[in-house]
């Protein structure tokens, strides 16, 4: 760019600086009051280093002519091709391209709003570490959850941004509100059979086995719906689990990972009550269907508004998500005694850790007062020693 190599060029009686501003070629003399700056070796070392820093600002797209050159022909005109924060967020989500459709859905909707707060042509490296903390700390959320939802892809975009422009990442720091999940809330046996019991009665039976299925095999709702008659094994009596299904889309599981599921009579009875409907259909074809559309479930919406919660205000039991059932399976087989390590595998845990975390209340009512005796019997004991000593 220059004699020198770093756009300088010392000139008799003037530094000229070489530099690709707006995809112009420029040549500017520095000046000092109005007058070129002499090429001694000082002014050549200051020159060297605006240079540098000119070059920056460029590759930021914050430079502006007339901050070092006012007295330039073009010092009026804006900078061309600055990195505003609103094209950032673009860039990001077409790298995204691959992600489900409603994971991408829910990624462009939180960009949104947060063009909205800092603003679509705000340049990108003007948002600093205080003014990103001061917006996130300052604003109404109308949850910790939401907010720790929104930040996932903010910083993607800002990450993003810190290697295309290397520029420092004024996420590092911003951590993650608190947020309490809500606890499993499983529904008891007495409250499962009502339940069955009343939909075997009042809907389609495509419904009651949909839902005898659902509580028997303890999987995720976008699993249940993406069952097909090809993933049963009918002589091992086991279902392959390998994808899901949300918003219509298909997608991988949740885990990545896919898991061979035991089935118990009452979940086979209900793949055999699906079989007049679908099973004709051939082995790519789903188990489960909408008794309204005779097609696939698109989603759960349908089965928890039009069934599962009208169910449960019928019977007057308490209202919780119809993903309950997969809770009650781990429940039921917790109080049963059945290996947490077996239900994990079951259930799609990468290990019993998670069983044991979430789960541990029914772990521990499974043994049905035997440790608690065991401790009193300790203490008993202890008594009577102190007693004999006394």
């Amino acid at each position: 760019m220059g004699t020198r190599g770093d756009g300088v060029e010392a000139r008799a009686k003037s530094i000229r600086l070489f530099f690709i501003w707006n995809e112009q070629r420029c040549r500017e003399t520095l000046t000092v009051n109005g007058a070129p700056l002499a090429p001694t070796p000082a002014n050549l070392k200051y020159a060297a280093r605006v240079s540098a820093e000119i070059r920056d600002k460029i590759r930021l797209g914050i430079f502006s002519l007339a901050d070092y050159f006012p007295d330039s022909p073009r010092a009026g005109q804006p900078t061309a091709g600055a990195s505003l924060f609103g094209d950032m967020c673009d860039t990001w989500l077409q790298t995204k391209g691959r992600l489900a459709k409603k994971t991408l859905a829910q990624y462009t909707n939180a960009l949104d709003v947060w063009k909205a707060l800092f603003g679509e042509k705000t340049p990108i490296v003007k948002l600093t570490h205080a003014v990103v903390s001061a917006k996130v700390g300052s604003h109404p959320w109308a949850s910790a959850k939401l907010l720790n939802n929104y930040l996932i892809p903010l910083r993607g975009v800002f990450k993003l941004a810190g290697r295309e422009l290397k520029a420092d990442n004024p996420m590092e720091g911003i951590e993650n509100s608190k947020h309490q999940a809500p606890a499993p809330d499983p529904l008891s046996m007495e409250e499962m059979n009502r339940i069955l019991a009343d939909m075997k009665e009042r809907y389609d039976v495509r419904i009651w086995a949909y839902f005898e299925f659902a509580f028997m095999a303890g999987m995720r709702p976008e699993e249940l719906i993406a069952l097909k008659w090809g993933d049963v094994d009918w002589t091992l009596r086991m279902i392959r689990v390998e994808r899901a299904r949300s918003a219509g889309e298909v997608k991988p599981l949740k885990t990545y990972n896919a898991r061979d599921v035991e089935l118990v009579d009452r979940a086979v009875n209900a793949l055999l009550v699906m079989k007049p409907w679908t099973f004709m259909a051939g082995e790519d074809a789903e188990i489960f269907q909408n008794p309204v559309t005779n097609r696939p479930f698109h989603d759960e919406r349908s089965q928890r508004d039009h069934y599962w919660t009208p169910c449960l205000k019928r019977l007057g039991i308490r209202r919780r998500r119809a993903y309950q059932t997969r809770h009650t399976y781990a429940a039921t087989a917790l109080g049963g005694g059945v290996n947490p390590a077996y239900i994990a595998r079951q259930m799609g845990h990468k290990n019993a850790k998670m069983l044991f975390t979430v789960y541990a209340k029914w772990i521990d009512g499974a043994d049905r007062g035997r440790e608690r005796a065991k401790m009193e019997a300790v203490l008993a004991n202890e008594k009577a020693a102190l007693e004999k000593a006394a």
